[in-house]
């Protein structure tokens, strides 16, 4: 996977005749994508020629795409960001995608499995965590269940329910 690119939402809609699409995002704010200059959808680059935002959906302008038949084509597609021009994480924080492949064990040490995926959701994003066995768990990322989250050694610790793995 390509560390230098994030999938920051989805191409859900167009919007007018002029080729916009609304993008609904996968970002903490909409507004992150104010610092994007560029995105890629399906491992094309877009330059970005504004960017306004309605209720919670981001409205996108790209170059080269200016009409609604065009912008139909990229309808349902993932949308892309550079890693480089997303805004500085702040200490704790992580991009989802950073999470991939973090190992995950319970506050026993017992090895659970790796992150498989991050389903995100209104109430709480979860991990799912493919075992060796090749089961998958889904864990959800509160603090009831979810310890510790170190970036430094790509780890993962949780306190797993009763019947949960």
């Amino acid at each position: 996977m390509n560390k230098d690119i994030l999938n920051v939402g989805f191409i859900n809609n167009v919007r007018g005749l002029k080729g916009e699409i609304k993008v609904t995002h996968y970002c903490d704010y909409k507004e992150q994508f104010s610092s994007v200059s560029q995105v890629v959808i399906d491992n094309s680059s877009y330059e970005i020629e504004y960017v306004k935002y309605h209720k919670e959906l981001v409205i996108l302008k790209l170059k080269g795409v200016n009409t609604v038949e065009e912008a139909e084509k990229l309808k349902s597609k993932e949308v892309y960001a550079l890693r480089s021009e997303l805004p500085e994480l702040e200490d704790g924080q992580y991009y989802i995608a950073d999470l991939i492949g973090f190992q995950v064990y319970t506050d026993k040490n017992e090895y659970i499995g790796k992150i498989d995926d991050v389903i995100v959701s209104t109430a709480s994003d979860l991990f799912q965590i493919k075992t060796d066995e090749g089961k998958s768990v889904l864990v959800p990322n509160i603090s009831e269940f979810v310890d510790e989250i170190s970036l430094d050694e790509e780890k993962i610790i949780i306190t797993p329910i009763e019947g949960l793995i």
